[in-house]
């Protein structure tokens, strides 16, 4: 979301439908109190549309991509038609995200016995700025404790990182691909089953987990709670399969899926 009171050209917003005519659609911005956006029957979907009220209706929560702003005009233009499916849902989904951030925070302000208000605007904007928003502080208090209280100081951390542990769960993404295992020695299974067992998950908050897809395939999963981890346990585990096994006179590679 901009900083700004009005969103800019380019940016995706999140609007209700509180009106539709036979040429368009006005949305009420739900995170830009005020400001509206106007949806042209042509940037409604893809294609011809006969019947708008096919593809959009009153009361209905949309994702639209701004296409015009207008100086002095509390109204934009707006396509739901360039929004694609991924960041339809990528959108939506930051959105209630936002929405139990600030439920969150009145707990931590509860919990620090002040007026929410005056809380959130003595920290707010602070985090908004460290973490792009305040849901992402709150996965950051749940996922890295020690580095969120290096990084803030402040009798409210221990509240918020108790807010965050209870109510927030921390993201996780998957990785992996095949691994194809070759060994032409008499006891060549036994030692692909070696190389197998080997590589073992650096973090305790990563899980590693190899199966088999039918000989010579084995397919090698990471579950970590950001990229950099996972890839980095990848990287480590796949070359520890392929280097045990070559020791041992085998041969192997691997493939991203």
């Amino acid at each position: 979301m901009s900083s700004l009171d009005v969103p800019e050209e380019g940016e995706y917003i999140i609007g209700r439908v509180v009106e539709v005519k036979d040429f368009g659609a006005n949305l009420v911005l739900l995170e830009f109190p005020g400001r509206r956006a106007f949806v042209h029957i042509s940037e409604v979907a893809s294609g011809w549309v006969k019947y708008i009220r096919d593809f959009i209706r009153e009361g209905q929560m949309v994702v639209a991509k701004v296409t015009k702003v207008k100086k002095g005009s509390s109204i934009v233009d707006a396509s739901v038609r360039q929004v694609s499916g991924h960041k339809k849902q990528e959108r939506i989904r930051a959105w209630k995200n936002e929405q139990k951030a600030s439920k969150l925070l009145e707990l931590v302000s509860k919990k620090f016995k002040t007026k929410s208000e005056d809380f959130e605007s003595e920290i707010q904007q602070n985090l908004r700025d460290t973490y792009g928003n305040l849901y992402l502080a709150f996965e950051a208090a749940v996922t890295d404790e020690a580095s969120f209280k290096k990084e803030w100081k402040g009798k409210w951390v221990p509240n918020f990182i108790e807010v965050a542990v209870d109510n927030v769960t921390p993201p996780y993404v998957s990785i992996g691909g095949m691994l194809d295992l070759v060994s032409h020695d008499t006891k060549g299974a036994e030692k692909i089953r070696k190389a197998l067992m080997k590589p073992k998950a650096v973090n305790e908050d990563t899980t590693l987990k190899i199966t088999s897809n039918g000989s010579p395939s084995y397919r090698i999963s990471i579950i970590a709670p950001n990229y950099k981890q996972a890839e980095t346990e990848l990287k480590k585990a796949v070359n520890t399969v392929l280097s045990t096994l070559k020791s041992e006179g085998g041969l192997g590679s691997f493939e991203r899926s």
